[in-house]
């Protein structure tokens, strides 16, 4: 099978004909029909849990994934052969990836049935930026009326936590660059930041001069961050998806600071399912491209320049 792999950590990825997998007890053997391109990607490259994980080499890249289930190990029982299924398909070995014409995947882990509303590109693009838009939005524990800032709203993640906190009746504040102003309207932002600016947290100011009920930053390092979480009102919370909360620093002015570890599950992903069929959340796929413009795609996410999400469409073998 046609794959993107790496023979070690911090190697440019290269596309290989690797084995065909084969489903271990448990799990499932997918014949893949698009992945999503994700942050994730690239520090699993880089070796972020070298060390922490078992590893397997040639690593095949990606996390995230849609297809339809080829063929069952022993002992599965949530799907049969045929079934159209997504999600985020991480799991031990580390690099029995999705950027590949198969792909094998527990069925115990963040893998859910495709919802029929939903494309195999959109679901592919969906599961880990989704998991996690939800996920933060449920640890800020805003209600409808609440002022949220969202930092970063026009990647993945932003894009999709903007359209499910405007469907809570959350007022959002979308910090992007410029360009994007009208997409992150359309997606129900109700004021936009331009995220370029020298002092951002001064623009916010300028913008809202009323403290904020949440922020839900994706992009700031620690200094920014804490600068943005003094924004809140006391009592409200700030959420990070890149681990730079200083809980403490926080609580001291009465702000809850979190940093969003997300915890993959079919449940998550089935909660994202019916908001899509509510009509309460699009997946806004900005681009598709082949196996072999993957490496290019990994060095734009590295970049912090994508807006909406990348996705490899993978045709049948």
């Amino acid at each position: 099978m046609r794959a993107v792999a790496v023979r070690a950590f911090r190697e440019p990825p290269e596309l290989m004909d690797l084995p065909k997998p084969s489903p271990r007890s448990g799990e499932v053997l997918v014949k893949m029909a698009a992945a999503g391109v994700n942050p994730f990607d690239w520090k699993i490259l880089d070796g972020m849990f070298e060390g922490r994980r078992p590893h397997v080499f040639p690593l095949v890249l990606g996390v995230d994934g849609a297809g339809t289930v080829d063929t069952v190990g022993s002992g599965v029982t949530r799907f049969r052969p045929g079934d159209p299924i997504f999600g985020q398909f991480l799991h031990d070995p580390v690099g029995i990836g999705t950027f590949a014409e198969f792909a094998t995947v527990p069925e115990s882990i963040g893998v859910s049935h495709v919802p029929s509303a939903l494309a195999p590109v959109e679901a592919a693009a969906l599961p880990t930026a989704g998991m996690t838009a939800l996920d933060s939005l449920d640890r800020l524990e805003l209600s409808a009326g609440s002022t949220l800032l969202v930092v970063g709203a026009s990647g993945g993640v932003g894009s999709l936590a903007t359209q499910l906190a405007a469907a809570r009746g959350i007022h959002v504040i979308a910090a992007a660059r410029p360009g994007s102003a009208d997409r992150l309207r359309a997606l129900g932002a109700r004021e936009i930041v331009d995220a370029s600016a020298a002092d951002l947290v001064e623009r916010v100011r300028e913008v809202h001069s009323e403290k904020l009920d949440g922020v839900l930053d994706m992009v700031s390092d620690r200094f920014r961050f804490g600068r943005l979480a003094a924004l809140v009102r006391p009592g409200g919370r700030a959420a990070t998806t890149v681990f730079v909360a200083d809980p403490q620093a926080a609580r001291s002015g009465g702000v809850l600071a979190v940093n969003v570890d997300l915890q993959p599950s079919s449940e998550l992903l089935d909660r994202l399912a019916q908001e899509i069929m509510a009509r309460h959340l699009r997946v806004p796929v900005e681009h598709r491209i082949p196996l072999s413009e993957a490496l290019a795609a990994l060095a734009e996410s590295r970049s912090g320049r994508t807006s909406g999400k990348t996705v490899i469409v993978i045709p049948p073998a």
